[in-house]
């Protein structure tokens, strides 16, 4: 069952000042620890690329395991190909999960450079031919299986965000067993880049921010394409497919939860660590001569 992203189903999660949408659990809420690392993962894979795309399949296990060994030594390899594949770093967030079933199983984002590859059709199907000719159980193909996440570009970054916001529900995470029910690839940020104010502009870049929001007030949107999308196709180069994706809050839907939630009440949560700001989803800047003209809010939200 899918449904459109609304107020009903998501709550705004603050992350270093910047508000952004993120799944909202019908019972039991986030862990906002593994949600702030899913947040720092995709922050380091745009550090070391300026396009990453987020691929999404669920494994689902043969038998019951009270370790995540088996996982591990298929995870570890699969890297080791796809890096030779596509010469690049390959990374991967995962979430270990028991509801109703005997067995427990896995849901799998493998994030790598967008430059290489820009759909994630070749890439599940080698995952899922792997794992189970492994004999390791079986694994589904979702819908919308992948994002493609360009730097600095919250319009872009905020759909695969709120898609990897599933699996830090803390609803069906199993209790009292050793096994960590987060897994993560070890990642650091690029070194590349020596001002420290670079790392802080991955997901929301001011000025990319500026620039969209000065061209939708100066074009007229055509409304010969449902939700103005022919308008959105001229923003910051990205396709009208990746824009579909994006409109978060109208027409993206999801397969990963079949529960709408029903309740209208929007809480905020927020990043461990983090300030805390509770003006609305705008994003507050030291510089106050120009924190009207870099609001990360688009008119369209």
């Amino acid at each position: 069952m899918t449904f459109k992203i609304s107020t009903t189903n998501s709550v705004n999660f603050i992350y270093k000042d910047h508000s952004y949408r993120v799944f909202k659990p019908k019972t039991k809420g986030q862990d906002l620890k593994a949600l702030t690392k899913v947040f720092r993962h995709c922050e380091c894979m745009l550090s070391h690329y300026s396009k990453v795309l987020v691929a999404r399949i669920d494994l689902s296990t043969k038998s019951y395991s009270i370790n995540n060994q088996a996982f591990l030594k298929f995870i570890k390899k699969q890297l080791s190909i796809l890096t030779k594949q596509y010469n690049c770093k390959v990374s991967y967030i995962c979430a270990r999960e028991r509801n109703t079933s005997s067995n427990h199983h896995y849901h799998l984002a493998v994030l790598l450079s967008g430059h290489k590859i820009n759909h994630s059709s070749k890439l599940t199907y080698q995952l899922k031919h792997a794992w189970e000719s492994e004999g390791l159980g079986s694994a589904s193909l979702v819908k919308h299986p992948y994002y493609l996440m360009h730097r600095g570009n919250k319009f872009s970054i905020e759909p695969a965000l709120y898609r990897l916001s599933y699996f830090t529900k803390r609803a069906t995470k199993e209790a009292n067993i050793k096994a960590h029910s987060y897994l993560f690839s070890k990642l650091e940020y690029s070194t590349e880049h020596v001002d420290k104010r670079f790392n802080n502009m991955l997901l929301v870049n001011p000025a990319i921010t500026y620039q969209q929001n000065k061209e939708a007030a100066l074009i007229k949107p055509d409304n010969s394409e449902a939700g103005g999308i022919k308008l959105l196709k001229m923003l910051s180069g990205i396709s009208s497919t990746q824009l579909i994706q994006s409109k978060l809050h109208r027409s993206l839907q999801y397969s990963d939860h079949p529960n709408q939630v029903n309740n209208a009440e929007v809480p905020l949560q927020h990043s461990m660590n983090r300030s805390i700001h509770m003006q609305s989803d705008r994003s507050p800047y030291p510089n106050r001569q120009h924190k009207a003209l870099l609001s990360d809010r688009f008119a369209w939200h």
